[in-house]
């Protein structure tokens, strides 16, 4: 593993996240939703999106299935995406009070 990073590093020194985000809880849904969509366009989306939904519980306790669908049709496969954001918050709740494990170790 250490190997293929470091061959990484040194095929891409330069190498930046495009993905728009301030946490780690923002750069996980923006992940998820940029399967099979732009990065340009997750960034659209989530410019507002994460004005209204700071956090796990907003987009699990608050937001209806169907409403979250309408936030982020752009992006494709906007059902399975809703799914996976209200699960991993939901998990994010559940098992880490809300918060990203900062290491695989704690998650």
């Amino acid at each position: 593993m250490a190997a293929i990073l470091a061959g990484l590093d040194a095929a891409y020194p330069d190498a930046t996240c495009e993905l728009n985000y301030s946490n780690a809880f923002q750069l996980l849904i923006a992940t998820i939703l940029s399967a099979q969509c732009t990065d340009v366009r997750v960034n659209q989306v989530t410019q507002e999106l994460f004005k209204k939904y700071t956090k796990p519980e907003g987009f699990r306790v608050r937001l209806p299935p169907a409403e979250l669908e309408k936030e982020n049709p752009a992006t494709g496969f906007f059902r399975n995406k809703t799914k996976s954001i209200i699960g991993a918050s939901k998990g994010l709740i559940e098992r880490f009070g809300g918060e990203v494990p900062r290491t695989m170790e704690k998650s």
